[in-house]
């Protein structure tokens, strides 16, 4: 057997074929990954709960007060379908759905012992890509 001298010169094909092999992975590859870039491509419109803002954000012992909870999502919009729940200072657990302006309206009588400060606490919670919960407060004084 009579080995070539240079690998460009070899007439059996062998050579040649190792690169026809890499094109057809590299081609296979691009395929896969533009699947599962189409599989996640979803994943960008879905919205997440981002922070809360409570109006407002003190109120007297013994007053009655409207607290508005507006949910915001990732992209800066008003977040609908937020579960907001809201309990502390002898208001018991109040638990309301934003609506499609992202707020929620409480409409409360806080009581605690006089001279103190207590907090009325707020729980936003919402699924979007992931199940989330952020949290706002009324301070009551």
């Amino acid at each position: 057997m009579k080995f070539p001298k240079r690998i460009g010169r070899d007439d059996n094909g062998a050579v040649e074929g190792l690169p026809l092999q890499l094109i057809i992975m590299v081609a296979v590859a691009a395929i896969v990954m533009v699947i599962v870039l189409g599989w996640l491509a979803p994943w960008k419109n879905k919205i997440d709960i981002d922070s809360l803002t409570v109006t407002p954000t003190t109120t007297g012992n013994n007053d009655a007060v409207t607290i508005t909870v507006t949910a915001w999502d990732t992209k800066g919009n008003h977040l609908a379908g937020a579960v907001i729940e809201m309990s502390g200072c002898n208001v018991g657990t109040q638990v309301l759905t934003t609506g499609d302006d992202g707020t929620a309206t409480f409409t409360v009588t806080p009581s605690i012992p006089p001279g103190t400060t207590n907090n009325i606490n707020i729980v936003g919670k919402f699924t979007g890509t992931i199940y989330a919960e952020k949290t706002a407060f009324v301070v009551v004084s």
